[in-house]
């Protein structure tokens, strides 16, 4: 097994977006996930930017094998 893996999770937001599938809850979602695979959250970052009215969130995190 890899003693590292990479995440990324993203979220698009507009005017008509429902705010209810958060970014934290899919985020939360991996790191659950991931945790059962065998691997704890060692470090992540969140990016945001804003292109022709559509605000996007990506968020990069690192993950570590449980020894």
């Amino acid at each position: 097994m890899k003693q590292f893996i990479v995440a990324e999770v993203s979220k698009n937001w507009t005017n008509d977006t429902e705010p209810r599938d958060l970014i934290s809850n899919r985020f939360e979602e991996v790191i659950n996930v991931n945790f059962e695979r065998g691997y704890t959250l060692m470090e992540w970052k969140i990016d945001r930017v804003l292109i022709n009215d559509v605000f996007n969130e990506t968020i990069i995190a690192i993950f570590v094998k449980i020894k």
